[in-house]
C-alpha cells in the first residue's frame, strides 16, 4: 500500500514538473515545437448513434401452393412475378371424373328425398290400419323402420353430395393471398399429385408471398449487438432504389451466434414497410440501425479523450504507476479507488470516466469526465465539463515521438539476421 502511495505522489510531482516546463501550456505550433496541439470546444448538439449492416429481403408471408386433387392441370394463368389477388385463379384441373361423381352424388340425393317421402306416405297409412286393427303390431313397426331408413338414406346422400362437390371445387386452385408469384414449378398439361393423399406430400403448384410488408435479416457483429434492442428504428436502402430509404423497426435478435471466420455475428430481424411493393425477396440491402439519440447534449471530439497512461508517457514515465491522488475512481464508475469491486466495474462500464485536457488562458490542466453515449465522431459529456469549455483534441510531442524511434533502433541492433521478430 506504501508503494501505491509514494507511486501516485510521484506522478502528481511529474505533472506538476510538466506543467511547470510548460510542455501543456506551450501553444506554438511551428515546426520547431517541441508539442502541436489543436482545440474544439465543447457545445450543445444532437448525437446519433447508428449500428451499419447488409442485409437481405424477405417477404413476411410465403405461401406453397398445392392441390388437394389430382389431374392434369388444363388452366394456368400466372407467370412468375405477377400479382395476385385473394381469391384469382392459380390454376385448373381436368375435372370430368370428378364432375361424373358429383353428378351421381346429386341424383342419389334425389332419389333419398322421394324414397323418404314414400316411407313417410307409408307411415302414415300404416299408423291408420293399426288404430283400427286392420295389420299387426310387427307390420306397423316395419313401416316406422322403413321411414327411419329412407331419411338415413337421405342424410348419407346429402352428404354424399357435399362431398363431391367440394372435391370438385378442390380442382380448382385459387390464391389464398395478396402476393406476387415468387415461383412457378409446374406448367400446363402436366398431372400433378393431391397435396393430403400423396406420401410425398404433393406437387407444388406455385409459391405466393405478400410483399405488402418485408423483412431484412442483417448480421451485426457482436461488439454493436449491445446498442441493438427491439423496437428500435432501422433504415434500409437497397441497391436497386439508392435514391430511396425505407423505414423499418427491429423485430427480434436471434440469441445464437454464427461464427465465420473467426468473426462473430448475430441475426438481427428488421420489418420494413413495403407497401409500394418496391422491394423483391432476395435484395441486397444496407441497414443502418439507430441504437441511440441524445437530443441537446453536450458534445466534444473523441479526439479529445485521454487517460492517466497517456499523460505520463508524454513526460517520459511508465504507466504503471496509477492515478494520482485527487484522481481516484469515484464510486459509480471512472476514475476512483479500487472500492466497489464488481459493482464498481458494472458502473464504469455504463458511465465510463476518461481524461480530457482543458485548456483556460494558455494553461492546460487535466480533468475528469464522465461519458454518455458516443460515436466514431463525437461523446456526449454527463459531467466534467460546461458548455463553452475548450479541450484539446490533438497533441504531438516531439520528445515522445524521438523516444520512440530511438527504441525502435535499438530494437533492430537486436535482432539477429535470420531472427523472426
Amino acid at each position: 500500500m506504501k508503494k501505491i502511495i509514494i507511486a501516485a505522489a510521484a506522478v502528481v510531482i511529474l505533472i506538476a514538473i510538466y506543467f511547470g516546463r510548460g510542455i501543456f501550456s506551450s501553444s506554438d505550433n511551428s515546426d520547431n515545437s517541441p508539442t502541436k496541439t489543436s482545440t474544439a470546444v465543447a457545445k450543445r448538439g444532437n448525437l446519433v448513434l447508428t449500428v451499419s449492416s447488409t442485409g437481405i429481403v424477405e417477404p413476411i408471408l410465403t405461401v406453397d401452393l398445392k392441390s388437394k386433387a389430382s389431374g392434369e392441370i388444363i388452366e394456368l394463368p400466372i407467370d412468375e412475378g405477377d400479382a395476385v389477388s385473394k381469391g384469382d385463379l392459380i390454376a385448373k384441373l381436368d375435372a370430368t371424373t370428378t364432375r361424373y361423381a358429383y353428378d351421381q352424388a346429386l341424383a342419389d340425393l334425389e332419389v333419398a328425398k322421394k324414397g323418404l317421402s314414400l316411407a313417410i306416405k307409408e307411415a302414415e297409412r300404416a299408423d291408420e290400419l293399426f288404430r283400427q286393427g286392420l295389420i299387426s303390431e310387427l307390420d306397423h313397426e316395419n313401416t316406422v323402420l322403413a321411414r327411419e331408413r329412407a331419411n338415413s338414406d337421405l342424410v348419407k346422400a346429402n352428404a354424399s353430395l357435399q362431398d363431391a362437390k367440394e372435391r370438385l371445387s378442390d380442382t380448382v386452385i385459387k390464391s389464398p393471398v395478396n402476393g406476387i408469384v415468387l415461383q412457378k414449378y409446374v406448367e400446363q398439361g402436366q398431372i400433378i399429385a393431391s397435396g393430403i393423399s400423396a406420401v410425398s406430400g404433393g406437387t407444388i403448384i406455385a409459391t405466393v408471398a405478400d410483399l405488402s410488408r418485408a423483412y431484412v435479416t442483417t448480421a451485426v457483429d457482436e461488439v454493436d449487438i449491445g446498442s441493438i434492442n427491439p423496437g428500435q428504428k432501422a433504415a434500409i436502402i437497397a441497391e436497386s432504389y439508392p435514391d430511396r430509404e425505407f423505414m423499418g423497426e427491429v423485430l427480434r435478435i436471434h440469441p445464437q451466434a454464427k461464427i465465420e471466420q473467426n468473426v462473430t455475428t448475430f441475426d438481427v430481424t428488421i420489418e420494413v414497410d413495403n407497401s409500394e411493393r418496391l422491394l423483391m425477396s432476395g435484395m441486397n440491402a444496407s441497414v443502418e440501425i439507430t441504437a441511440g439519440f441524445v437530443e441537446n447534449a453536450l458534445l466534444i471530439p473523441r479526439e479529445a479523450l485521454t487517460d492517466m497512461r497517456t499523460i505520463a508517457r508524454m513526460i517520459g514515465e511508465g504507466a504503471g504507476s496509477g492515478p494520482p491522488e485527487g484522481m481516484r475512481r469515484r464510486p459509480g464508475g471512472g476514475e476512483g479507488g479500487m472500492q466497489g469491486g464488481r459493482q464498481d466495474d458494472d458502473s464504469r462500464r455504463s458511465n465510463p470516466v476518461k481524461m480530457v485536457i482543458v485548456v483556460n488562458s494558455g494553461i492546460e490542466e487535466p480533468r475528469p469526465i464522465e461519458l454518455g453515449l458516443s460515436n466514431f465522431e463525437q461523446v456526449e459529456v454527463l459531467s466534467g465539463l460546461s458548455e463553452g469549455d475548450t479541450v484539446l483534441t490533438t497533441m504531438t510531442s516531439k520528445a515522445l515521438k524521438d523516444r520512440e524511434a530511438f527504441l525502435e533502433r535499438i530494437r533492430g541492433w537486436n535482432r539477429l539476421p535470420g531472427q523472426r521478430r
